[in-house]
């Protein structure tokens, strides 16, 4: 279908969102794709063949998180199409599929629902009127006389049915409507159920042919392996690779900007092993003589300074803590953590002259297609993009320096092949992007009747955004967007705050991790919270519904403890209690610890999730069981150190996750409150923090504000 720009306006809303009309997006990925004659393509989302097959383009990347499933729940439930016939396939780097806000495409902060679920569901309800006119029209009836089903109009009277692909050629050319009517919530056939993954994804995840941006492969295809620094900021002064240079398979070897050597080859692990015989002599700088221990001093006197960036600042706190029948206060310590995601960095370039071909999995299409375009020359519409599955993420496939990216784009810039350039694990945990260290120091007071009066705190760490493409909208006042996020907004009703924040700076790159900031404001706030409520000896749920502002958080608690029997609790372990909002939603838990021989496990997690509505219950509750076990790992073991300006940790070995052995028995509990719709990914990981630290202290009468929580 080809359109001119003019027809393109006229026939679309993207000026307003991303509902588009009557647009064709071609696909020219190396991957399988519907190339058949007679294919109808109303928009830029939705293909329908003749023979029935219904095809969905989806923008959000898929990393594990559902986003495929749901997506195409959201389009076939409006289309009325068959669940099991949908086709879907990762879509071109277009306009249409941004980030409302944002001007990119971009799958992050748990916002695919929240952001496209409006949108993509008008579009399946436009098409499927579309079809409806085009059968009544052939049966002369009206159009209140024939309704959908698995991808067939029907006729009501009669019960004739025509199949979606048989109308193809009968709304080819049909006016579009450009406002439609989207189902209630009764009407709902896929929404709202609790679906499991799509076949389609299952079946290619089971059988291996699903493609990873590892697994791509095209012809004549070569492999780099790098040579990386691992002092953080140091620089090449020289290198020797004479000996690498007669290895087996060993194609070339070139130094690539950002200090690095890249070793091509015809198989990766030629170029591994190759890479190894390369000396390297570095100018380590100023930056080796650090560590761990020097930072965490250096955060320490910031912390204790009076005059660092304001946060928020409302009321008298100072009179408060004079006023104050109790005040407690604490410090904590976050570690520095990797997101040792399953499969490797990849990425996959070829540089043909005016034209490329850059294929990964990665959570900023088109911020990588743009950067291809820049370091090649080569125009934005000349560059092919395709986006893969991501073997998971947590943040790291949408690098705000985008190293692993720019690494390969440099190394297959002039090249006569394809180039494959993969970081080993290694690469990966001692070279960042890294959750930055925290530190942060907080205290409360309460008067007689157990109500919070004042809270002072002070969070110390890098910058996610400054020096970034986000530093205008993300840093302000010196002070970074995700330092704030459930610090300066937590849920508690204290009339007197005063709330502040540092970035300091160092070579260590910092990036994103699941759930962002939350991961640190989650258990500095309600572990306080925790502590208050024992000073103030109160129980710590009815605590915090007392101080509570929002009738959803309180509603959460109620249901855990109901789901915990948290009342009657045992003695004979420690249980504990934690609450959150992040992306929009909120997550209460009640975790239940056994400690013994100054170890502890958690063995039971009780929960209740608060996204607005539940599009898929079953994928909330398989986010909720993923965030559970990810956080165990980073509460209890997870964390990089670092010794002589480098990273102490190298693979799984060392730095250390959630193991099966670890798993509890989880409960999630789902409530549809009819709120403003949140997201799901992310926000059960931050309270599981704070409620495993409280449960511990339940069980051990010792507060534990330094993480990894280790015991002893």
């Amino acid at each position: 279908m080809s359109i001119s720009r003019r027809e393109f306006v006229k026939n679309t809303s993207l000026a307003t969102s991303a509902f588009v009309i009557g647009f064709y997006a071609p696909i020219k990925a190396r991957a399988k794709q519907v190339e058949k004659d007679n294919i109808l393509e109303p928009n830029a989302f939705i293909q329908i063949d003749k023979d029935n097959t219904i095809t969905f383009l989806i923008g959000q990347a898929e990393m594990g998180q559902g986003v495929y499933s749901t997506m195409s729940m959201c389009i076939a439930d409006e289309l009325d199409a068959a669940w099991e016939d949908i086709v879907f396939l990762p879509a071109p780097v277009n306009p249409i599929y941004n980030r409302p806000g944002m001007g990119i495409m971009l799958t992050g902060g748990s916002g695919s629902i929240t952001n496209h679920q409006e949108s993509i569901r008008k579009v399946g309800a436009a098409v499927r009127l579309m079809l409806k006119k085009a059968a009544s029209k052939k049966w002369k009836v009206r159009v209140f006389d024939v309704t959908t089903k698995d991808s067939y109009v029907i006729n009501k009277r009669t019960k004739e049915k025509l199949s979606y692909g048989s109308l193809v050629e009968d709304i080819k050319l049909m006016k579009v409507p450009n406002d439609v009517t989207l189902k209630k919530e009764s009407e709902y056939n896929l929404i709202g159920k609790p679906m499991k993954r799509h076949p389609k994804e299952v079946d290619e995840k089971i059988t291996g042919e699903a493609k990873f941006g590892i697994d791509v492969r095209v012809d004549d295809m070569k492999y780099a392996a790098l040579v990386q620094p691992r002092v953080f900021g140091a620089k090449i002064k020289s290198y020797d690779d004479s000996k690498a240079r007669k290895m087996d398979g060993v194609l070339k070897i070139k130094q690539i900007p950002n200090e690095k050597i890249a070793v091509i080859a015809k198989h990766w692990w030629q170029a591994k092993k190759a890479s190894e015989q390369i000396k390297v002599v570095w100018d380590e700088g100023e930056f080796a003589k650090m560590s761990s221990k020097d930072i965490s001093n250096e955060y320490e006197k910031i912390l204790n300074k009076d005059d660092n960036p304001i946060m928020r600042q409302d009321g008298n706190v100072e009179k408060a803590f004079e006023k104050a029948y109790k005040v407690v206060e604490a410090k904590y310590e976050f570690p520095y953590l990797a997101h040792a995601m399953m499969e490797p960095l990849n990425c996959t370039v070829h540089h043909n002259k005016n034209r490329a071909f850059i294929s990964l999995g990665s959570q900023f299409q088109t911020n990588v297609r743009n950067l291809c375009s820049e370091i090649l020359g080569v125009d934005k519409d000349k560059v092919e993009y395709y986006n893969n599955y991501l073997g998971s993420s947590f943040g790291r496939r949408g690098p705000s320096n985008f190293d692993y990216v720019k690494d390969a784009i440099y190394v297959a810039k002039d090249e006569k092949w394809p180039v494959q350039t993969l970081w080993s694990r290694e690469d990966d945990i001692k070279m960042g992007n890294y959750r930055p260290l925290t530190k942060a120091k907080v205290k409360l007071s309460i008067d007689k009747e157990g109500i919070i009066t004042g809270f002072k705190g002070t969070i110390v760490n890098q910058s996610l955004a400054k020096g970034t493409i986000f530093e205008p909208f993300m840093f302000k006042d010196g002070i970074d967007a995700t330092q704030r996020e459930g610090f300066e907004n937590h849920p508690y009703k204290i009339v007197n705050n005063d709330l502040r924040a540092f970035c300091p700076e160092y070579p260590i790159p910092v990036l994103w991790l699941r759930s962002v900031g939350h991961t640190v404001s989650a258990p500095v706030v309600d572990c306080i919270i925790d502590q208050a409520a024992v000073a103030a000896n109160m129980d710590p749920i009815d605590f915090r519904i007392k101080n509570l502002k929002d009738e959803r958080f309180v509603n959460l608690l109620k249901y855990v403890a109901k789901q915990s029997d948290w009342y009657n609790r045992k003695k004979d372990s420690g249980y504990g209690v934690a609450i959150a909002k992040s992306f929009g939603s909120i997550v209460a838990y009640v975790i239940k610890v056994k400690v013994e021989n100054n170890d502890y496990k958690v063995e039971n997690v009780w929960s209740a999730v608060d996204c607005g509505y539940a599009f898929n219950p079953l994928n909330v509750e398989n986010q909720i069981l993923s965030s559970v076990n990810f956080a165990i790992g980073y509460t209890k073991y997870a964390q990089i150190t670092i010794k002589n300006g480098k990273a102490e940790q190298n693979n799984f070995y060392d730095y250390e996750v959630n193991r099966i052995g670890d798993t509890p028995n989880i409960n999630v509990g789902i409530i549809n409150s009819g709120a403003k719709l949140g997201g799901i990914g992310e926000p059960g990981v931050p309270p599981v923090f704070p409620a495993i630290a409280n449960a511990l202290y339940d069980a051990t009468k010792k507060r534990y504000t330094t993480y990894p929580i280790k015991l002893g």
